[in-house]
């Protein structure tokens, strides 16, 4: 995956005492996003799934991907926060 050096957005969830945050990166000429989890940060509250995810060096764990041209702080935080719900974290 070729991301576009130009287009990325920070994305975390900061309530109830959790403290995470994902990175998305755009690919470049496409319409899709990648999320990473930022494996810099304390994995604690995810280490229990982490392992279905595939790792990155660069960027960290893969956790999904969204189809748009432009994904929004709003937008990527809500589905970063579905994403932890869905998963049991929050």
């Amino acid at each position: 995956m070729n991301f576009d050096p130009n287009q990325h957005l920070h994305l975390g969830y900061y309530e109830n005492n959790v403290d995470l945050e994902a990175v998305a990166y755009k690919i470049q000429n496409e319409n899709k996003w990648v999320i990473f989890l930022d494996n810099e940060q304390d994995t604690t509250l995810v280490k229990k799934i982490l392992d279905n995810y595939d790792f990155h060096t660069k960027y960290g764990y893969k956790l999904f991907t969204v189809d748009a041209d432009d994904l929004s702080y709003k937008v990527g935080n809500r589905l970063f926060e579905k994403w932890l719900k869905e998963n049991n974290i929050i």
